[in-house]
């Protein structure tokens, strides 16, 4: 939908996951409300179904993971591969080509809403990359704000597209199954439209009724959590997860929670628990996540615009990446938990880890 007047542009994406539809549902409920009400926005909105394939057979994915191979060199590859591709192959190379034509015909700030829901039952939450222009966004949604999961999964479409500066938040609007799903889904489109800056203020009302229905099924006790350990299930591992576990549930270190071919899986310490998997698709069994105080956000905000970067290199086993531009190299050996946690402050993200060195990068 494209208004009269330039703006932004939103782009609501929803089924990178193919046993996800809510997000499409949701899309095309809040796009249909805004046609049925004759509304007019301040630039565009742009609704896209992910893995359509996938969808059609309502599985996760049909050949692999689509929202884990989004990186320049993947794709590069596939443009060039004389052959024909698999599945999400397919799929990633559409998408990318109607992104990529989205982005450059915008006439304004590109935003992305990336749609999901969970396997298991919980509060709906949102998801970011902690970047200064994220975080306008993402604080405006009345939910569990869940900090460095990005760190955990590398090669997702919401990474992909923040590096060339989209402004991303993602958002997990329930279980799979539940249509209230659908409504959350639709609730967070329209608060991201009135977040963006697209709507007038005669929809303020649709909006408030939005923002009530989020309020309404969200544990207002988790507020904002980083995420600071993942179960991952390797290829050939079968894991199942115990029953009756849900996102943000407190669990005690050493609690069962599920098994795989070495026996008994066990909560390596104590924490929120996140995204249990109850599907027979997927590499996450689960994460543990612990809660971060609200104050740690305008302090990081202020070194960021201060570049206090500039100084990292002189505390003790941080150095810069010799060949990379806003990346350091971190010595194990001397700093570790109390440096990750400086560079969460800073804006970097871990991308990685060389030897004994973990590599930070600036988002």
């Amino acid at each position: 939908m494209v208004g009269r007047q330039p703006g932004p542009t939103l782009i609501c994406l929803g089924g990178l996951h193919g046993n996800e539809p809510a997000g499409v549902i949701g899309i095309q409920r809040a796009l249909a409300g805004l046609e049925r009400g004759g509304r007019e926005i301040r630039g565009e909105v742009v609704g896209l179904a992910g893995n359509r394939r996938a969808l059609a057979r309502r599985r996760r994915f049909v050949d692999h993971d689509l929202n884990r191979a989004w990186r320049r060199e993947n794709l590069a590859r596939l443009l060039q591969s004389p052959g024909p591709l698999k599945s999400e192959d397919r799929e990633q190379v559409e998408l990318d080509a109607a992104l990529q034509e989205i982005i450059e015909e915008s006439k304004g700030r590109v935003f992305l809403l990336d749609l999901h829901t969970t396997s298991g039952p919980g509060s709906a939450f949102a998801i970011l990359d902690d970047t200064l222009p994220n975080r306008e966004v993402a604080l405006d949604f009345p939910v569990p704000l869940v900090l460095g999961l990005e760190e955990e999964l590398a090669g997702t479409l919401a990474s992909y597209l923040a590096a060339l500066g989209v402004t991303v938040v993602g958002f997990e609007a329930g279980q799979h199954e539940d249509p209230e799903s659908v409504d959350r889904a639709a609730a967070a489109i329209w608060l991201a439209m009135e977040s963006c800056g697209l709507l007038r203020d005669d929809d303020r009302g649709r909006v408030g009724e939005a923002r009530q229905l989020l309020q309404a099924q969200a544990d207002a006790a988790v507020g904002i959590v980083e995420v600071v350990y993942r179960h991952s299930i390797e290829a050939g591992d079968k894991y199942e997860m115990a029953p009756g576990f849900s996102s943000f549930q407190p669990i005690p270190e050493g609690q069962l929670l599920g098994w795989n071919n070495a026996g008994a899986v066990l909560a390596p310490f104590q924490g929120l628990l996140l995204m249990p998997m109850y599907q027979d698709q997927g590499s996450d069994g689960f994460f543990l996540v612990r809660r971060v105080q609200p104050i740690w956000l305008p302090v990081s905000a202020g070194l960021r615009r201060w570049r206090v970067e500039r100084l990292l290199h002189w505390l003790p086993g941080i150095s810069r990446h010799p060949d990379r531009a806003r990346t350091f190299l971190v010595d194990q050996r001397y700093a570790r938990l109390l440096a990750l946690q400086v560079f969460h402050l800073l804006g970097f993200r871990r991308e990685g880890r060389k030897g004994r060195f973990m590599i930070m990068k600036r988002r």
